[in-house]
Parts: C-alpha cells; sequence; structure tokens
C-alpha cells in the first residue's frame, strides 16, 4: 500500500486523482481531496497548490459576486413587490368609487389611509359612522399627496365634523360646516387647553379647507411665534405683472390679467371671479368700476395701479356675456378651475385670490377708508369678520390723532 503525500489516504494506485478501493461485494470509484500525483517533490505540489488556489479563489470571488447581487435583486424585488401590495387599492367601497374617479391623481396610499382611518375618543363609532363620508370627500376635493398630509388631513376634519354635526344635527356641506363661527367655537371649546402652536395649526388647517372648498372669507388664529403675513410688497406685484405678460398664449394672459384686476384691484371673491363677465366692466372717465354678482351683488371701483390690467383682459372681445376667466369648470365648485390653472401656470409669488383680497382689504384699512364703507364695497356681511383684518394693519401711535380727539380744528 502506498500513503498519498497530499491527503495522506491509502491507495492501490501510484495516482491518487483516480484511486480505486474493491472488495469483494462492490467496486467504487473515489476521488480524494487533494488529486495530486504521488512521487512529485513537495516544491513542484506547493507550486501547483498555490496556482491552483490563486485560480481557484479569483473563480470563486467572482461567482460570489454573482451570486450576491443575484440575492440582493430577489431581495429588492421582494421589497418592491411587497410596497405595491401594501399601497395598491384594491378594495374600494362602492359608496366611494365615485369620489375616487373624480380624483384620480390622488395616490392609493392616500386613499388608503383615509378609507380605513378611525378617530380617537372623543368621537364614537355611531357619530363617525355618520360624520365619516363627508369627511373622506372633503378630504379627496383637498388632493393630498402625502402620507403626513393626509393623516393630518383626516386627524383635523374627523374630528370638526363630529363636534359641528353633534352641536347641529344637521346635514353637513363646506358652506354650512366651515364657518368664522363654527371654527371660533370649535377652537374654543375643544382645543383651549392645547398649546398656542397646535391650536394655530388646527385653524390654519381649517381655515384653508373653507377658503379652498366654499370660498369663505375665513382668518386663522395669528401665528404664535411671528407676525401676521403681509400684503404683497411692490416687488411681489411686480413679478405677479411679469409672470401675467409672461404667459405663452393669449388666453393665458387673458386669465391672468383677470386675475389679478378682480381680486387685486377690486377683492373679490374665487366665486365672484369666476362669475364674472365682460359686460361687467365698466370705465367711468379715468375710474374703473366691477359690477359683482351673486349673493353680495355691488359696484365696486378698481384701484388704478390695477386698473389697467383689468382693462387688458377684456381687450378684443366682442361678446358681452363671455366670461373674464377661462377654464374646465367642476360643477360641484366652478371656482376650482382658478386653483387649476395656478398650479398648471406656476409663478414665483403665487397670486391666490385669497391673498389678493386680504391685501387689497388691508392697502384700503391702512388708507384710513371708514369701516362702513369697506363693508359695503368687500361684500363682508358682518363687522366682526371685517374687525379681524384690522389686527393685521399698520400700527399706528395715539399722538398722530390727538388734534381729531380733542376736537383741534383741523
Amino acid at each position: 500500500m502506498d500513503l498519498c503525500a497530499g491527503c495522506g489516504e491509502v491507495g492501490v494506485t501510484r495516482r491518487c486523482d483516480a484511486l480505486v478501493v474493491e472488495s469483494a461485494e462492490f467496486k467504487t470509484e473515489w476521488r480524494p481531496p487533494c488529486a495530486l500525483p504521488h512521487g512529485v517533490s513537495a516544491t513542484r505540489r506547493n507550486r501547483q497548490r498555490l496556482r491552483g488556489g490563486a485560480d481557484w479563489r479569483h473563480g470563486a470571488g467572482i461567482a460570489a459576486s454573482v451570486r450576491t447581487v443575484c440575492a440582493l435583486l430577489v431581495v429588492a424585488a421582494y421589497i418592491c413587490g411587497m410596497e405595491k401590495q401594501k399601497h395598491q387599492l384594491t378594495d374600494i367601497p362602492t359608496e366611494y368609487e365615485e369620489v375616487r374617479a373624480k380624483h384620480p391623481h390622488i395616490p392609493d396610499f392616500a386613499w388608503s389611509i383615509m378609507l380605513r382611518y378611525t378617530p380617537q375618543k372623543p368621537v364614537t363609532p355611531a357619530v363617525w359612522e355618520v360624520v365619516r363620508p363627508f369627511t373622506i370627500s372633503t378630504a379627496a376635493e383637498m388632493e393630498p399627496g402625502t402620507y403626513d398630509v393626509t393623516r393630518r388631513l383626516m386627524t383635523t376634519t374627523a374630528h370638526f365634523h363630529a363636534w359641528v354635526w353633534a352641536g347641529t344635527g344637521a346635514q353637513l356641506d363646506v358652506f354650512s360646516t366651515y364657518t368664522q363661527d363654527n371654527i371660533d367655537r370649535y377652537l374654543h371649546s375643544e382645543h383651549k387647553r392645547k398649546s398656542a402652536d397646535h391650536r394655530w395649526g388646527v385653524s390654519r388647517q381649517l381655515v384653508k379647507i373653507g377658503r379652498e372648498l366654499a370660498d369663505a372669507d375665513l382668518l386663522a388664529l395669528p401665528a404664535p411665534d411671528g407676525k401676521p403675513r403681509p400684503p404683497f410688497t411692490t416687488k411681489e406685484i411686480a413679478s405677479m405683472h411679469s409672470w401675467a405678460n409672461s404667459l405663452s398664449t393669449s388666453l393665458k394672459r387673458r386669465n391672468a390679467w383677470a386675475l389679478l384686476g378682480l381680486a387685486g384691484g377690486a377683492g373679490l371673491t374665487t366665486t365672484e371671479i369666476a362669475d364674472a363677465r365682460v359686460s361687467d366692466i365698466h370705465r367711468d372717465g379715468t375710474v374703473v368700476f366691477v359690477d359683482v354678482r351673486g349673493a353680495n351683488a355691488r359696484r365696486v371701483p378698481v384701484r388704478n395701479s390695477w386698473a389697467r390690467v383689468l382693462l387688458r383682459s377684456v381687450e378684443g372681445r366682442e361678446r358681452a356675456d363671455e366670461l373674464l376667466f377661462h377654464g374646465h369648470r367642476f360643477a360641484e365648485y366652478p371656482p376650482r378651475a382658478i386653483q387649476t390653472f395656478l398650479t398648471e401656470n406656476r409663478a414665483s409669488v403665487r397670486p391666490t385670490p385669497m391673498r389678493l383680497r386680504n391685501s387689497w382689504l388691508l392697502h384700503h384699512i391702512n388708507n384710513n377708508v371708514p369701516p362702513q364703507i369697506l363693508r359695503e364695497v368687500s361684500g363682508i356681511v358682518d363687522y366682526q369678520t371685517l374687525m379681524r383684518y384690522y389686527a393685521h394693519a399698520e400700527r399706528r401711535s395715539v399722538a398722530d390723532y390727538y388734534d381729531l380727539l380733542t376736537g383741534a380744528p383741523l
């Protein structure tokens, strides 16, 4: 018997790589791990081992890298599949299919949050069953696009809707729900012990919804750590005029001019802008007037700095009944065409009708227009709403009014 120098096994041949072990019952061919011939020198054997080992390590490294990449791809595909399955919405209740169809841009994960959301106490399951359809439809109208926005929207509106319904018992809609009185009483009743930051956040969220969906004249609580948002500056106004003049088509430019002239020059609301027609614009000498339609019909003189841009929006229009602002109009909320226009034609300073109207009101307040006149031309129904704007007006010194207060001749 020979002893293999490579592996120490006992063999019957000179080559270990073809070692054959025989017995009476069976014959088996077996290859030991070294696969080296007997009788070679140690130096030559070591060279062969090193050369073979280097080749093997190189090949094994490539194979291991390939296996690692494949494994990572499999894991990534699995995770993506799980995420897709997690956010894929396949179980929309039939009563919300129509709402879903109206808002195709809302991501599936946002719909999943809205449909599966359940408020905590003090909202009871019975009350939630009543206000849930209105809450989901309201959230859909706001078209949330992120997890945080969707969750915050559902949490804020669910509790507010439940509180309004429990107090009135009436059928909920955006016009009767999102009023200044309801928001103020809700904050005082349900959030009076909360921090100033919390109350301001809830107020801002509810006011934003009321402004966009009901076009209501609402004011949020002032920011706890800063001054109220000021009117547009001269530089910002110039930027908005430049944006309007640079739009790509004549229709877009006319829309932008009408928006700036009606909201910034006459203080019209979003609904009033959507209803304005060419025949509503009049010129009497150097003064331009707007005849406002709707529940708060009135005649408003346009500020001189905005009159020119408004007149440009009606130049060349022959039909007197033509709408000043053109766009796709949703039956349930025609003013949304204005929001869509501003989203599709972005400006460095977004000229929202509400902020333009606020700037118009504050301009007249700062120029000492009497409250009764301002109430009449603004279409604001009650003085309580108008007085809220005075909190944002310029601060003045009592000393400047000593003559008026003492009755001294002017």
